[in-house]
């Protein structure tokens, strides 16, 4: 197809991913479809954007503005007032109750509630045109869940050529805007911040995900103990319960998304597992230590911020990542 397909005036909607993570990880699908609308048309054409997760103002302070918050008044006009195309970029039971004159997603037989007038292949791993993988992999260096989508490009009729003239990536082109983050801090001292949890912290399913806790408290005394670390401890669960130390702040259950957002903006580093805050560190521009349980994991958009430890038997086998973290920031004024 060509990008003339599409009829002047078109409203086009992205819902993007429920989880926090893959809503981050969608953020350059959304840069490269307005380049495309702004240099190739159609007249008119406008690209919206919905999102579950409590977002708006993290995405707000890397420059992704116009993003709608879904909720029963967004489903509401979506019945009022229609866009002609909505692409729904996870299958989940989430999407029900939201219309548009056409629907594009992924089918799957396990959601009962979700129907979509056409299917995206794209999403379930087809292969995009070699061409336009090795310049999102390669040249872009988006890490591979990123790139699937892409072909939601191709499915409004824009070729390959226009995406490869039209879009590129780089820590660029979501600038972080700091003068809104100064409302939250954790201290003036330097810190680290370190989630335990992955997945939200529940469900069965995701305990793949999850390195021993044992482990990681083990780690956090060692930080604490060998280079005086103040450490600040995020999630949602408030359990397992945080040993006393003066070098530890608990903030589990306390925090907004935007609040974390602003934690991690002045923070020196992250340290944690594959989990959302992971993401929004990555976002935020600081270092991070990843530690991964499951080969089957979402790397952050800026790779060269992320260190991978994968599948770590314990403490010992993490700690030197970190401290070539630490020793690389000012964390080393220490």
């Amino acid at each position: 197809m060509r990008s003339n397909s599409l009829r002047n005036d078109k409203r086009i909607v992205v819902v993007l991913p429920n989880r926090v993570g893959d809503a981050i990880l969608s953020l350059p699908l959304l840069i490269c479809l307005k380049r495309l609308v702004t240099d190739h048309g159609p007249t008119g054409t406008v690209i919206e954007t919905v999102t579950f997760s409590p977002l708006i103002e993290v995405f707000a302070a890397v420059g992704v503005t116009g993003v709608t918050q879904m909720g029963f008044g967004t489903r509401l006009r979506s019945w009022l007032k229609p866009p002609d195309m909505a692409f729904f970029l996870t299958a989940t039971s989430k999407n029900f109750g939201f219309h548009a004159r056409s629907t594009f997603g992924l089918r799957q037989r396990n959601k009962q509630l979700v129907r979509y007038d056409n299917n995206l292949p794209c999403l379930r791993g087809e292969p995009l045109p070699a061409a336009l993988e090795q310049h999102l992999t390669t040249k872009c260096r988006l890490p591979r869940y990123c790139v699937q989508p892409f072909g939601i490009a191709l499915a409004l009729g824009y070729s390959v050529e226009q995406v490869l003239s039209s879009f590129s990536f780089s820590r660029q082109s979501l600038p972080l805007d700091r003068s809104p983050l100064t409302a939250e801090q954790a201290g003036a001292a330097p810190y680290l911040v370190y989630c335990m949890e992955a997945a939200y912290g529940k469900g069965r399913r995701n305990d793949v995900r999850r390195w021993v806790t044992e482990h990681h408290l083990g780690l956090a005394r060692q930080l604490s103990e060998r280079h005086g670390c103040r450490i600040v401890f995020i999630g949602l669960a408030a359990d397992p319960p945080i040993p006393e130390s003066g070098r530890f702040l608990d903030l589990r259950g306390r925090l907004s998304l935007w609040q974390l957002f602003q934690v991690m903006a002045g923070a020196n580093g992250y340290v944690g597992n594959d989990t959302g805050p992971l993401h929004l560190a990555n976002l935020a521009g600081i270092p991070s230590t990843g530690i991964y349980s499951s080969e089957d994991h979402h790397a952050p958009l800026f790779g060269e911020l992320n260190t991978v430890v994968m599948r770590p038997a314990g403490p010992d086998d993490v700690l030197p990542e970190v401290q070539r973290m630490i020793h690389s920031t000012a964390l080393a004024a220490w």
